[in-house]
């Protein structure tokens, strides 16, 4: 079995993803298929300078949605 491919992504406008609430400049690590289409209509954006921003310059800490998809449909 080959792994999920699972980025991190630095939240622009206030969204819902996987039933929990975010928003702007919080980091989210999930899943590419669950985050890729957010980051494509520009909801989320996965630049390294921009990620790097949030958890450096803002000290933001990751939610890592991939520990919250056991036992989903």
């Amino acid at each position: 079995m080959a792994a999920k491919k699972l980025i991190t992504a630095r939240v622009l406008v206030a969204c819902v993803i996987a039933d929990q609430s975010f928003e702007p400049n919080a980091l989210v690590k999930g899943d590419a298929e669950l985050l890729e289409p957010l980051i494509e209509v520009g909801e989320l954006s996965s630049d390294k300078a921009a990620v790097d921003y949030c958890s450096k310059e803002l000290e933001v800490e990751v939610v890592d949605l991939s520990e919250n998809t056991d036992g989903k449909e």
